[in-house]
């Protein structure tokens, strides 16, 4: 089994490199043969970072972009750049909200489907110190998607996934979410056309140093739009 991890960064030089060394770990234990893509944005020492551990660790490859691509163009041109054997990609955030440790548990759940989404909402899970504005907004947001388009997952807006490399190459091209929306639209694509969807619980933690990327303002316009252009 190959693996592969596309992890979009912008700005987390104060947690880059815990992250990174844990997700090598637990990429290492799961599939000696891994590679973990990083597609950088921003100014701050996270690149010179990934690039000098890159330079260590021929397995990990960073792609920097000097524009601001957000989360969905960033993932689009990540799996764009997976290695042609690869299996299973995972998706996570790097502010450590996600435990790299607990990838295991996704690879094990993906055996019979195509997506399996790490879940900040089932009664096994366990959502710690995470924000009320960003609660609301994931749970309106998430209801809203599974009543519309009956999605077979409690957690649409959550980046903690594996996917199967058949489900990137046909999701991959279709991909026209510029941030944060990208995550509910990969589940409606999938959905759409009849692809297999699993949840399984996973721990959610406030990210210990820096700051959230997340906006509520583009978020909200961003999911508004998504409804519109696929809801139709």
């Amino acid at each position: 089994m190959r693996i592969s991890a596309v992890i979009p960064v912008y700005n987390e030089a104060e947690v880059i490199d815990e992250f990174s060394a844990r997700l090598v770990s637990a990429l290492e234990k799961i599939d000696p043969d891994y590679e973990a893509i990083f597609v950088v944005e921003g100014t701050d020492a996270t690149l010179e970072k990934l690039t000098t551990l890159s330079k260590e660790n021929p397995r990990i490859k960073v792609h920097y972009s000097q524009e601001r691509l957000g989360l969905g163009k960033a993932m689009k041109k990540g799996f764009g750049l997976i290695d042609d054997h690869t299996d299973y990609i995972v998706t996570m955030d790097a502010d450590l909200n996600h435990q790299p440790e607990e990838i295991q548990i996704l690879v094990t759940a993906a055996k019979d489907v195509d997506i399996v989404v790490g879940s900040r909402n089932t009664n096994k899970g366990m959502v710690e110190e995470l924000p009320l504005v960003k609660r609301i907004i994931s749970g309106s947001t998430n209801w809203t998607m599974r009543k519309i388009f009956h999605i077979p997952s409690n957690d649409v807006t959550s980046g903690f996934r594996i996917y199967s490399c058949k489900a990137v190459e046909s999701l991959r091209d279709q991909m026209v979410a510029k941030n944060f929306e990208v995550q509910p639209e990969l589940l409606i694509r999938a959905r759409k056309q009849g692809m297999p969807i699993t949840d399984v619980p996973i721990t959610f933690l406030r990210r210990p140093r820096g700051t959230s990327k997340l906006s509520f303002v583009k978020s909200g316009i961003g999911y508004a739009m998504l409804i519109i252009r696929l809801g139709l």
